[in-house]
């Protein structure tokens, strides 16, 4: 991990411009903040170092359980919320 270490050892914009590009094919945008342009250019070696041990978070999350109950449906949108008694006076709420 020697650009992890020159990418935080670096202490000017033009260090990490030219980290970023000569190590990671990267073109950094200097307008912005030294820190910020760091942070990019870390997570993008980290990605870089190991693309196929990188754990997805949508690919690991556990489903979310439906809520139990009686659910309604706006019919223009489409949105599912759960049922209220007062929900049956709209015409565009229907339940489900």
């Amino acid at each position: 991990m020697d650009i992890i270490k020159a990418l935080e050892g670096a202490k000017t914009k033009d260090e990490l411009e030219d980290l970023g590009i000569e190590h990671l094919g990267v073109d950094v945008d200097k307008r912005k903040a030294k820190e910020v342009m760091r942070s990019e250019l870390l997570a993008e070696a980290e990605d870089q170092a190991e693309p196929e041990t990188k754990i997805h978070p949508e690919k690991t999350a556990k489903p979310t359980l439906a809520p139990i109950g009686r659910m309604a449906r706006n019919k223009a949108t489409g949105r599912v919320m759960p049922w209220t008694a007062a929900m049956a006076k709209y015409s565009h709420m229907e339940e489900i």
